[in-house]
C-alpha cells in the first residue's frame, strides 16, 4: 500500500467521528418534528445554549467536562419543554408559524448570548490528548474517541425506545400517522410533550460535545440548525438508521473537503448536499414512490 492513501484513513476515521455527531445534533430536531411538526429554527441556538452552559461549569467552578453532561440534559430538557408550551398554543397555518416563532427566537438566543459571553470564540477542554500510530503517521484524537462513543450510544438509546418499547411504538405511530395515532386512542399532546422533553435532553448533550469539538460563539448555531436540516431531510422523518447513515455521509464529504480543498469549504459542502436533496430528493433518500 502506498503511502499516500493513509490521510484516506484519517478523512475516514475524522469522517465517522464527525458524522456520528452530526446525527446526534439532527436526532432531537428530526424526533420533534416528526412527532409535533414544529420546524424549530432554534434547535442549533440550543445547542450552542448547552455549550456555553458546559463552559461556564468547566472554566468558573472547575466541573470535569464529563461531569457537565448530566446538569446540561436536565437543563435542555428543561428548557425545551416551556418551547413546547409556547408552540402548542400557535394557531394554522402551524408550520409556519412555528418558523416565525422560532426563528425570533433564535435571535433572541444569539443576542442573549452575545450580551453574557461576548463574541470571543470558546473551547472546551476534556483533558484528553491525542496520539499518533508509529511509521503510518495516523493522528487519533481522544476527543473523536468520546464523539464518536457518545453519538452513538444516544442514536442507540433512541432507537430501542422507539422500537422496543409500548411508549416507541406510540411515538412511531404519531410519527406516522397523527390523526390515525389519536383515533387509535394514543395520546398525542403527551407524545408531544414526550418528544419534546428528549429533544432537550439530546440537545444537552450535543451542546457540550459541541463546545468540546467546535469552537462557540453565538452565531454557532446556525450551522448546527442547518446540518439538522440537512441530515433530516436525508433521512425522512423518523428514520434513525438512515440518519446515522446521513451524519456520516455528510462527515466524511466535509473531512474530505477539508484534506483536499482546506477547511473554507466545508460550509460550501453542506450547503451544496442541501440545494440537491431539496431538489431531487424532498422527500427524503429512503422515500419510496407507490406503485
Amino acid at each position: 500500500m502506498s503511502f499516500n492513501a493513509w490521510p484516506w484513513f484519517q478523512i475516514i476515521a475524522s469522517g465517522f467521528s464527525l458524522g456520528s455527531f452530526y446525527a446526534l445534533v439532527a436526532l432531537g430536531f428530526s424526533l420533534i418534528f416528526g412527532i409535533t411538526r414544529a420546524f424549530n429554527l432554534a434547535h442549533g441556538e440550543m445547542i450552542v445554549l448547552g455549550g456555553y452552559l458546559a463552559f461556564v461549569l468547566w472554566k468558573f467552578y472547575q466541573v470535569p467536562f464529563f461531569l457537565t453532561l448530566p446538569p446540561c440534559l436536565l437543563a435542555m430538557a428543561g428548557l425545551s419543554l416551556p418551547l413546547y408550551l409556547l408552540l402548542r398554543r400557535l394557531k394554522e397555518p402551524y408550520a409556519l408559524n412555528t418558523l416565525v416563532v422560532t426563528f425570533g427566537l433564535a435571535l433572541l438566543l444569539q443576542n442573549l448570548m452575545l450580551v453574557l459571553f461576548s463574541a470571543d470564540y470558546r473551547l472546551l477542554d476534556s483533558g484528553l490528548t491525542s496520539f499518533t500510530i508509529p511509521r503510518i503517521g495516523i493522528t487519533f484524537s481522544w476527543n473523536q474517541g468520546v464523539l464518536l462513543l457518545l453519538s452513538l450510544l444516544a442514536t442507540a438509546g433512541v432507537h430501542l425506545v422507539l422500537h422496543h418499547t409500548f411508549l416507541g411504538k406510540a411515538l412511531r405511530a404519531t410519527i406516522q400517522d397523527w390523526e390515525a395515532a389519536q383515533m387509535a386512542g394514543i395520546n398525542v399532546k403527551l407524545m408531544s410533550f414526550i418528544a419534546f422533553g428528549m429533544g432537550g435532553m439530546l440537545i444537552g448533550l450535543a451542546g457540550p460535545l459541541y463546545g468540546q469539538n467546535m469552537y462557540l460563539y453565538p452565531t454557532a448555531g446556525t450551522e448546527a440548525t442547518l446540518i439538522a436540516i440537512i441530515i433530516t431531510i436525508f433521512a425522512g422523518v423518523g428514520r434513525i438508521r438512515t440518519l446515522l447513515l446521513g451524519g456520516w455521509l455528510l462527515g466524511l464529504m466535509e473531512s474530505a473537503a477539508i484534506f483536499t480543498v482546506g477547511s473554507k469549504w466545508r460550509e460550501l459542502v453542506s450547503a451544496a448536499v442541501l440545494v440537491t436533496l431539496l431538489y431531487f430528493r424532498p422527500e427524503g433518500i429512503s422515500f419510496r414512490k407507490p406503485g
